[in-house]
């Protein structure tokens, strides 16, 4: 049977049919933050952040220790290799298909997705129930710290979508509008009364089910919710649902084809255009919570979000691992768009930034608008109702970036530049350089630890001439060279020389 680990209700594990006892507290705190990201190194400093906070006790990282110690001791089985180790300044949890609710269910839910995207009704609705089934009546627990409050706010909206495809599929496959699958729906809206596809296909099992005076209720109650907290009127889907029942028309049959809700019919191929992250990323764990944070409220209305810093400093690789975070909370399309405003050519100027998005989102679509508010405005219709991630990279300015988004729609905008967008485009994040513990985290990940261990002295040096630039200290380390006889005190005096401080520098950060 192995061993199960359960992390969208109250944290459980199982092993061969047998629950063990997990201690209280932190460690179960560490657990569960390790699993959310298992497979992958969670480096000290962001678990100091997950479990404390801003105020973390001196003791924190020997705690640390002592939690992992007992987690380690509790997930061992005879003649298995230890689940838990210390790894890259972290630690690192191995997990197997099919152990952790939360995978099981981000597995079954894409599959279900995929399927319904085919049109493949019958499969999504039996692997969508499976996901479904995996989540409990009771919450998930409190989360210690931003990282997990944000994955698991990811995670249910993940299972928001999951029930509404379920239901769709449910309704298409000929759905009398059940009992079962109205009380399924109605349990949703209490947890979700924004989402108007829910509304909407409540709507549709009402009418289904013959019980017009139901679904015009329902309607109601969705006017209420909408204008109490985002003070707007139902959208184009929920108005056409209501149109429908007031039309009345004849009852549908148990066996009768159900037109899907606008919001889930297909649409054409979903951009993922997120570039691979090559090369090693290091620190700004403070900054990857908070863009995590940020990005996951986009919700009912879109968010923006911008970081800013000098050249080199790794505004580029900070947004696209923020990004590439956050893809699960985005189904409708992930944008990336170089604006060119650190390169030497002109950037983008608006209207093509514009056009661009528009291309991504709807290729082949109609002639081409002719104004920039035209063309903004065809790419806010785009987006409206959709969960789409938009990266605009190197902005020169406001003007690239404005007017891109609509007024309702869980989209997001992130957006890197050298300056800061005016007051009014959302939070902005400044980027400063490494710290030098970081720097020369960087500069171990690039040249190897019996580098830097064997010159720590010269490697300092390095790290503080590139001015704790991340780009600057990539571009050195090429200068290096893998022969055997390079060694980090020859890059530092090369770095140290009088022709480096004026020109090797300035070269080093715009490459």
């Amino acid at each position: 049977m192995g061993l199960t680990l359960q992390i969208l209700g109250p944290v459980r594990a199982c092993r061969d049919g047998r629950w063990l006892r997990l201690p209280a507290g932190r460690p179960t705190a560490l657990l569960v933050v390790l699993l959310l990201h298992s497979g992958t190194p969670v480096p000290v400093e962001r678990l100091r952040e997950e479990l404390w906070g801003g105020r973390p006790p001196a003791s924190a990282v020997a705690n640390l220790r002592s939690h992992a110690s007992q987690l380690r001791r509790l997930l061992a089985a005879p003649g298995e290799l230890p689940r838990l180790r210390a790894e890259s300044g972290g630690y690192l949890l191995r997990t197997g298909p099919g152990e952790v609710d939360a995978a099981e269910f981000e597995r079954l839910t894409a599959e279900g997705l995929a399927a319904q995207a085919r049109g493949a009704a019958a499969g999504a609705v039996d692997r969508l129930a499976r996901a479904l089934a995996l989540w409990p009546s009771t919450a998930p627990p409190p989360a210690y710290g931003p990282g997990t409050a944000a994955a698991f706010d990811r995670l249910r909206e993940r299972r928001a979508m999951a029930r509404e495809a379920y239901a769709a599929c449910r309704l298409e496959l000929g759905d009398p509008g059940s009992a079962e699958l109205r009380h399924l729906l109605g349990e949703h809206l209490v947890e979700n009364p924004l989402r108007e596809t829910g509304w909407a296909l409540l709507m549709t099992a009402e009418q289904r089910a013959g019980d017009r005076a139901a679904a015009l209720r329902t309607y109601r109650r969705a006017c209420r919710a909408l204008a109490g907290e985002l003070g707007v009127a139902p959208g184009p889907e929920l108005a056409a649902r209501y149109r429908a029942v007031v039309d009345g028309g004849p009852r549908a049959r148990p066996d009768a084809p159900v037109a899907r809700p606008a919001a889930v019919e297909r649409v054409p191929a979903v951009p993922h255009e997120l570039p691979y992250a090559t090369g090693p990323f290091v620190g700004r764990h403070a900054e990857l919570a908070r863009l995590d944070a940020v990005l996951a409220r986009a919700r009912d209305r879109p968010v923006v979000v911008s970081v800013h810093g000098p050249a080199g400093a790794g505004k580029s690789a900070l947004a696209l691992r923020a990004a590439t975070a956050a893809l699960d909370a985005f189904p409708d399309g992930q944008l990336h768009l170089d604006l060119g405003g650190s390169a030497a050519g002109e950037p983008l100027p608006p209207r093509q930034v514009a056009d661009r998005v528009l291309r991504s989102l709807r290729p082949g679509a109609g002639p081409e608008p002719t104004t920039v508010a035209e063309a903004r405005a065809r790419v806010r219709s785009a987006l409206f109702g959709r969960r789409v991630l938009l990266v605009l990279d190197n902005a020169a300015g406001p003007a690239q970036v404005e007017g891109l988004l609509p007024a309702r729609g869980g989209c997001a905008l992130l957006v890197t530049g050298r300056t800061r967008l005016p007051d009014g485009h959302g939070p902005a994040l400044r980027l400063d350089p490494l710290p030098p513990c970081d720097g020369l985290a960087l500069l171990r990940a690039l040249v190897g630890d019996r580098r830097v261990d064997g010159e720590p002295t010269a490697a300092a040096a390095v790290v503080a001439l590139c001015q704790g630039l991340p780009r600057a200290l990539r571009a050195a380390v090429r200068r290096l060279g893998d022969g055997p006889h390079a060694t980090l005190a020859q890059l530092a005096r090369l770095l140290g020389a009088d022709h480096c401080r004026l020109h090797g520098p300035a070269h080093l950060h715009a490459s």
